[in-house]
């Protein structure tokens, strides 16, 4: 039975219903190509008006500059060596389009949330990543069991050439999810399994809390599996992380997480009858890393080892340090081997050295957090040995909270308190005289 104090912290229907707003804010800015506005993805649509959010409150934090003119140092890099080797990739001012429409869309989101909620913290906002990603595994879940609903969901993404082919051929073996983009998919609901695991390893927890978390961990996990197997990387940095604080942070929850891999136990087997229930026949390809590692004692897939054939590193010296400015196939997933013939050694330093950059510009003195920014951009790399992603998306929404909490809560706190100072020296001053 919960406590009488858990269920009076339990929000009214009336504070949960605003909270729709920045969750779907969140949501399509996790995965874009879900909604499609006006022939173009969400993210667009999301980036216009957080700028114009942005130009309205007079361009506030100076950070945001710095941020912008670190991620125009990379792109001059990106057009430089297009320049040099007479290449028009469109691909390029593509990418850099979507990493700006991201940057205020990022603004917009923390935005909403400071207005819906009176005093919001950094978990307020990673809560909001895992809500958006366990929607995201509940839509996938009930498409897969209504035809009507997938068809309804699958009707507001945005349109590829490619939709109805891809889905056709890959619905048989894998979980067809709302906005999925396959690779992409794994590596965004990972991110989910890394937040949920620093929140259990720093984060006090009431027991309603800690069930809940507790049991969207395991339903994302086993979800986001049956879409992309690259979900188990998420779940390894997780672990990773909580092994680290564990052993290196005084406030480590320790008895939470000892629960934690208790419960985890009992919930990891309930999801797999939960998993093989309703996905008995996508199983052989969801635990093909399971099943190998049980049977010859290799964690290894025939994706993974198709991998391995993939590393290439350019033969000419000029495409090893400056690349060829074209980003296309060559037949390699690898996303260090594609962005060395992209952008070259000094292009692929700058482009991975960014999202380090951005969580330098979090600019909080809270350790912690900064390590599960560290985290997260570790994570993207071991994701590029699969594929090439990066998660600046997320790393752009936290940057943002701590502009809004510094610049809105903080100085205005010590701002208050200086004057509250002054006030009272004014006042000692008057008695003694």
């Amino acid at each position: 039975m919960l406590q009488r104090k858990e269920i009076s912290n339990i929000p009214d229907l009336k504070d949960i219903i605003p909270m729709v707003i920045p969750l779907l804010l969140t949501f399509y800015h996790i995965y874009p190509q879900a909604l499609d506005v006006m022939g173009s993805s969400f993210i667009l649509f999301s980036g216009v008006v957080g700028m114009a959010y942005y130009v309205y409150h007079g361009f506030p934090f100076k950070e945001t500059i710095i941020l912008l003119l670190g991620m125009g140092v990379v792109l001059l890099w990106f057009l430089t060596v297009a320049w040099m080797n007479d290449a028009n990739d469109p691909y390029t001012l593509g990418y850099f389009k979507s990493e700006i429409a991201w940057f205020f869309s990022s603004y917009l989101i923390v935005l909403f949330i400071f207005k819906v909620h009176k005093q919001p913290s950094v978990d307020t906002v990673l809560m909001y990543i895992v809500g958006a990603v366990a929607l995201q595994c509940f839509i996938t879940f009930i498409m897969y069991l209504n035809e009507s609903i997938a068809d309804f969901f699958f009707s507001l993404q945005l349109q590829a050439q490619y939709t109805e082919d891809v889905v056709g051929e890959n619905n048989w073996q894998r979980l067809m999810g709302y906005g999925i983009g396959f690779f992409g998919a794994g590596a965004n609901n990972g991110i989910a399994l890394v937040v949920i695991s620093y929140l259990l390893i720093r984060k006090p927890l009431k027991t309603s809390e800690f069930f809940i978390l507790s049991s969207l961990y395991v339903f994302i996990f086993y979800i986001s599996l049956f879409m992309a197997r690259t979900t188990v990387v998420g779940a390894g940095v997780g672990f990773a992380l909580i092994a680290f604080l564990y052993f290196k942070d005084k406030n480590a929850q320790r008895k939470q997480i000892h629960k934690f891999l208790i419960a985890s136990v009992f919930l990891l087997f309930g999801g797999y009858l939960f998993a093989m229930f309703y996905f008995e026949g996508l199983a052989d390809w969801a635990f093909e890393l399971f099943i190998n590692f049980a049977q010859k004692g290799e964690l290894q897939t025939r994706s993974s080892d198709g991998i391995k054939g993939m590393f290439e590193i350019p033969e000419l010296t000029k495409v090893l340090l400056a690349g060829d400015g074209v980003m296309i196939f060559r037949g390699s997933d690898v996303g260090y081997t594609r962005m060395l013939y992209y952008v070259g050694l000094i292009g692929s330093l700058l482009f991975y050295g960014y999202a380090f950059f951005i969580v330098r510009m979090w600019g909080t003195k809270h350790s912690t957090i900064k390590i599960l920014g560290y985290a997260l951009c570790f994570y993207s790399l071991v994701l590029n040995v699969k594929g090439w992603f990066d998660l600046n998306h997320i790393l752009f929404v936290i940057f943002f909270y701590f502009m809004f909490y510094k610049y809105y809560v903080y100085y205005p706190k010590m701002i208050r308190l200086n004057k509250e100072q002054q006030q009272t020296k004014k006042e000692k001053k008057l008695i003694h005289t």
